[in-house]
């Protein structure tokens, strides 16, 4: 089942506000309770779950807001457990820039695939749990994500190869 804090990080991306994304987890868990008996328990409750909360964000941002959902940044929170790996050819100092430019560019992908690529890396579901979140077949979670694997690393080669030029140019 799917903790309370990834929710709750995965709902502040919609909402930006830690105290609404609590209020709407807490609706989404008493709504949960409410229609227990009818849940089917072939399902991902974890994507259940994360289907819920999404839908529960999207009312509450298009209820306050006078810009649609797709207009607004899904800017990254800091998260204890779903930082991105690096690779292990890049030493320490490189750390904070490289997870600072991967947040870029996570952010320049389109919607879906920024969507796929995220609730997989940093909140842990796997394709079949996202699928359900983001109503879509597994198959095309897994096109999101190679997609979005594969302009990542072309990123990271073009980033590591400016690096690697710079530190030619001053030896």
């Amino acid at each position: 089942m799917a903790s309370y804090n990834p929710l709750i990080r995965f709902a502040y991306k919609y909402v930006k506000s830690t105290d609404t994304a609590k209020d709407l987890l807490q609706d989404v868990y008493t709504h949960l309770w409410q229609i227990r008996d009818r849940l089917d328990e072939e399902k991902s409750l974890k994507a259940l779950l994360y289907q819920m909360t999404k839908n529960r964000c999207i009312n509450q941002v298009n209820s306050h807001r006078s810009t649609r959902l797709d207009d607004l940044p899904l800017s990254a929170m800091p998260v204890e457990d779903g930082e991105p790996e690096l690779p292990d050819n890049l030493d320490d100092s490189d750390d904070g820039e490289l997870k600072h430019q991967l947040s870029k560019w996570i952010e320049l992908l389109p919607r879906r695939q920024r969507e796929a690529f995220k609730l997989s890396r940093f909140e842990g579901l796997d394709h079949h749990e996202i699928a359900g979140v983001l109503d879509c077949a597994p198959r095309t979670v897994n096109n999101h994500i190679v997609n979005a694997l594969k302009v990542l690393r072309k990123h990271l080669n073009a980033w590591q190869n400016k690096r690697d030029s710079e530190y030619s140019g001053k030896a």
